[in-house]
């Protein structure tokens, strides 16, 4: 089973979820992925459940974006920030402008909860 589908078979609420997800953006959309992306990252932050939303790209391959994320709660990034007006709208052209499969990897965290 792959990181990404496990996430979907959790339902209980009050498991943090962190994880990166590595996206391969095509030459001809990098600037329109960017620009949605921009768009969407003061948003997603600004939710309650946010801890942290980091992005970056790799200096060899600009094409390449990993997302670093933190939310508090699995249950409720998944069934209630995704299904979000303005995150839908991201996610619909993020998945146009992949020129690979993104790769989710979710991680453990090694500290206890605060």
């Amino acid at each position: 089973m792959s990181d990404e589908s496990t996430l979907m078979t959790i339902t209980e609420r009050g498991i943090p979820l962190f994880m990166n997800n590595t996206l391969t953006i095509r030459a001809d959309r990098l600037e329109e992925y960017r620009s949605a992306l921009l768009d969407v990252l003061p948003q997603a932050r600004a939710e309650a459940g946010c801890l942290y939303l980091n992005v970056g790209f790799l200096l060899s391959d600009p094409s390449v974006i990993v997302l670093s994320e933190g939310w508090r709660d699995l249950v409720e990034y998944r069934d209630e920030v995704l299904a979000r007006d303005y995150f839908q709208k991201y996610l619909a052209l993020s998945e146009e402008t992949y020129a690979e499969p993104r790769v989710v990897q979710v991680l453990g965290s090694l500290e206890p909860p605060a």
